[in-house]
């Protein structure tokens, strides 16, 4: 798109977001199809969905709590949309298979300066204002007035995002665990440049059983709290029946389907090629560690008997997963607070 062909509002020096808008955030684990999901969203009339955007995440990583008034520290604001637009130039350079906002790298850097012109108008202003008015600009630019996200961790932050954005609704992709960790196995090693795939040495079986599990639990006592609505959307159903379950989360959104839901074989959670199964032993963790909630979401249980031939596999699993979380921990501050939010998550 040549910049003669943009929105008005990607260039605006004034401020778009007059009024707060409840998003929807899309949660639950990676390697849950959540991507095809934020696709299947992005087909609703007037909502426009970000494919992992992290934006609590990226406020937590710079100390600002939801109240946090940022008004007069430049460098924080700059600091923040600089986060933000990082992940939509990600985005706009690397996503192959579903939509990305028609911007040229050009017009994202426009949009960067314009937007920190306009904040400076504020007297008071919060990093849910900031995000806000970033995303507010790519909606309209894409020609909707109503936006979301995905951020797979949020399921750890409910009740903060609630606060943060009254009237907030959340979608919950859920996934057989067992299909979830032999996606995340089969994996690269290392994670290709751009990718938001991960890679598999942040596989552990007892990790993501255990995250699971956490994910499972906390949606659940969510929805029994009625803090707010919640949609679960089960994976298995997402690629068997697109269609229906397309409008099922519009009957949610109160709106309609109007865009087409492509085939879910460009899901990058469908593994190609290769496949390394699941070891008996894993299976076996899996079940032990998350068995209760599997039976509740009506995942049938396999009962597995452990294998001494597994031990290998186990072992180079978790000297790779330990190697690995180390070094993200000591390199990377957002990595720490994730980590953080993790730990915190198991004692709760």
């Amino acid at each position: 798109m040549n910049s003669c062909e943009l929105s008005p509002v990607i260039e605006s020096s004034s401020l778009i977001a007059k009024h707060s808008v409840p998003p929807v955030i899309v949660v639950g684990l990676p390697r849950s199809g959540s991507s095809y999901l934020s696709h299947v969203l992005s087909c609703m009339d007037d909502w426009f969905i970000f494919d992992d955007l992290y934006p609590y995440q990226k406020a937590a990583s710079l100390g600002l709590l939801a109240d946090t008034d940022i008004a007069q520290k430049p460098e924080l604001i700059t600091q923040y949309v600089s986060q933000l637009t990082w992940q939509l130039r990600a985005k706009i350079k690397f996503e192959k298979n579903f939509e990305v906002p028609n911007l040229s790298l050009d017009d994202v850097a426009a949009m960067e300066q314009a937007l920190l012109q306009s904040l400076k108008q504020c007297s008071s202003l919060t990093w849910p204002q900031v995000l806000g008015e970033w995303i507010t600009r790519l909606a309209i630019h894409s020609g909707k007035r109503r936006w979301g996200y995905k951020t797979p961790q949020d399921f750890m932050h409910m009740d903060e995002l609630t606060d943060i954005f009254p009237g907030v609704r959340f979608i919950y992709i859920l996934r057989d665990p067992r299909q979830v960790m032999r996606s995340f196995k089969n994996l690269p090693r290392v994670k290709t440049n751009g990718s938001q795939d991960g890679e598999s040495r942040q596989y552990h079986p007892f990790v993501y059983a255990l995250y699971w599990k956490i994910a499972y639990q906390k949606v659940q006592a969510f929805s029994r709290r009625n803090r707010g609505p919640v949609e679960v959307v089960r994976f298995e159903d997402l690629v068997s029946m697109p269609e229906a379950t397309a409008q099922r989360l519009a009957n949610f959104l109160e709106t309609r389907v109007a865009g087409q839901v492509i085939s879910p074989s460009v899901n990058s959670s469908l593994n190609k090629g290769t496949i390394r199964e699941l070891t008996n032993t894993e299976l076996l963790i899996c079940e032990k560690i998350a068995g209760k909630q599997m039976k509740a979401a009506g995942y049938a249980l396999s009962h597995p008997s452990p294998q001494l031939s597994d031990a290998v596999d186990l072992i180079k699993t978790t000297l790779d997963f330990a190697a690995y979380q180390i070094g993200r921990v000591v390199t990377n501050k957002r990595a720490r607070t994730s980590v953080a939010a993790f730990v915190k998550n198991l004692g709760s």
